[in-house]
């Protein structure tokens, strides 16, 4: 059995977050974004703005496929990092939901759960152990924006999430060095987290309560300067973050109406409990995990557009810090908003290796891809076969005349053949009959030469018969011996003519035993 499926080239990214991101990414050779878009999503009709947003999209772009990967917008998940005996990989999804049962919040049998194996140790004593990292989310709700995209006749292939997105990004373009260990501090409007990757793997991820949002939140507090009070409106804080951004080694002013000074004393609350709670990851990470030191955190997401973000978390944390360097390498993407490229490239990652990553993507859905790809597979084994039969139909008819000619010699030869035959047939009764003529005569040199060959010297032959008719014959003799018994003797004469070739059925008829002068003498016949 076997199935032949279309390979896919490109897919259409959708990550369902505060904005909705659509991406067009082509798979050849090197992924590469051909289209992107990012629109404001509301908290009123988002399922419409959703659709109609992809269906323009779409019809914009002349996408003619159906392959969509999602990112979904989720209101539970859980990323850990934990530990298991060693066990066949069948009751490895069992075992993960006992040992997560206490870390989630809904009914676990209406969660949706993925895994990756990270790392199998052996212990000192022998014991092995496996170090797994899983996904749980709710089904209900992963579900519900999978069959959205279905409405638009759109087939998803996988559900991705960013964090593991990062690690396939990471691995394509920021080669880490083997073994060594590296963070990833994703900041967004609404959501923060840092993840630790080795040999671009996943190997630890932790949620912060923060977010950008708490940032520009700090800069709207009230402060009284020399020029009274002063209130930043939500543009001015969004203004100040992304433009202003840090203040780092120097004084300046926003509008004249905050220094650096100022900003700064706004946002530090802030920006040390962000040092304190990577600090306090790194720490627990190393711990528990055993892990290996981090050399550098790369700040990803939104955050990168933070100036001096990197340089002031170098400075505080003692570790280099660096914006994440893939976006000069993804120049050759069609996409000329770079501001939107800075907010989307992360989704990129979700259409590297979107086969072997973790996949939330519900069952009744995968089966429905097993499904169609049977159903493929079922027209491509037919049309094959009727190709084939096409094909030896062809060459059936093709050689008809040939096979017609082929039998006209044939019965020519076939007639030659029965002359043959017949005499061959004569000749061979000749040869028959001279066989069996020379075959008759006993050839009696040759059983004389045996028979003096096994006879001893105390063994005397009075009488030798052959019978040329039945093929048998008759010998009488005596057998003297004063040395060896003379039973013996005759016994190993029979023997040994019924071992040579020349004697068959060996028997004695009779015997007589007497004494002369002390020698036992057996006649025999």
């Amino acid at each position: 059995m076997f199935g032949i499926s279309k390979k896919i080239n490109s897919v259409i990214i959708v990550d369902i977050g505060s904005k909705l991101k659509l991406l067009k990414v082509e798979l050849k050779r090197k992924a590469r974004i051909n289209a992107l878009k990012v629109i404001e999503l509301p908290e009123e009709n988002r399922d419409e703005l959703i659709l109609s947003s992809l269906r323009g999209f779409i019809k914009e772009n002349h996408i003619r496929h159906k392959n969509v990967i999602l990112k979904p917008c989720l209101s539970e998940l859980l990323i850990k990092r934990i530990q298991l005996p060693s066990m066949p990989e069948s009751e490895l999804p069992e075992a993960v939901k006992w040992q997560i049962k206490e870390d989630i919040n809904f009914d676990l049998s209406k969660a949706i759960i993925d895994f990756s194996i990270v790392k199998r140790t052996t212990g000192d004593d022998g014991s092995k152990t496996l170090d797994v990292m899983c996904a749980v989310a709710q089904e209900e709700e992963i579900r519900s924006q999978v069959l959205l995209l279905k409405k638009l006749g759109l087939n998803c292939l996988s559900v991705g999430l960013l964090p593991f997105g990062y690690a396939s990004l990471f691995k394509e373009y920021q080669r880490n060095v083997e073994g060594k260990c590296m963070g990833a501090l994703h900041l967004e409007d609404d959501v923060c987290y840092i993840a630790v990757y080795k040999n671009n793997k996943l190997e630890f991820c932790r949620d912060l309560p923060l977010s950008i949002n708490t940032l520009k939140e700090s800069l709207k507090d009230m402060l009284v300067s020399e020029k009274g009070k002063i209130e930043l409106s939500d543009n001015e804080s969004q203004e100040v973050l992304f433009e202003a951004g840090i203040p780092f080694e120097g004084d300046s002013t926003y509008k004249n109406k905050l220094s650096s000074v100022q900003i700064l004393s706004m946002l530090r609350p802030i920006l040390e409990r962000l040092i304190v709670e990577i600090k306090r990851s790194i720490s627990y990470y190393n711990s528990q995990f055993q892990g290996d030191e981090v050399d550098r955190i790369l700040v990803v997401g939104k955050a990168s557009k933070i100036p001096n973000l990197d340089r002031y978390l170098s400075k505080e944390l003692s570790l280099d810090v660096e914006k994440v360097p893939i976006l000069d390498q993804l120049k050759n993407s069609n996409v000329e908003d770079f501001d939107a490229l800075l907010e989307s490239y992360a989704d990129l990652g979700l259409a590297f290796n979107y086969r072997e990553s973790i996949n939330l993507l519900p069952y009744e859905f995968r089966s429905e891809s097993i499904e169609r790809f049977e159903r493929l597979s079922l027209r491509w084994i037919v049309f094959i076969a009727v190709l084939l039969l096409s094909v030896s139909y062809f060459f059936s008819w093709v050689g008809v005349e040939s096979y017609q000619k082929r039998l006209n010699n044939a019965k020519l030869h076939l007639e030659v053949l029965n002359e043959v035959k017949q005499k061959k047939s004569t000749v061979d009764t000749l040869i028959n009959f001279l066989t069996q003529m020379r075959t008759s005569e006993p050839p009696v040199a040759a059983l004389l030469n045996n028979l003096s060959n096994i006879t001893t010297e105390e063994l005397f032959l009075d009488r030798f018969l052959l019978k040329r008719e039945s093929k048998s014959g008759e010998m009488s003799g005596t057998v003297k011996s004063s040395k060896e018994n003379p039973d013996v003797i005759l016994t190993n004469l029979i023997r040994d003519m019924e071992s040579s070739s020349y004697f068959t059925d060996a028997n004695i008829s009779s015997l007589k035993k007497s004494t002369q002068e002390n020698v036992e003498i057996l006649s025999f016949t």
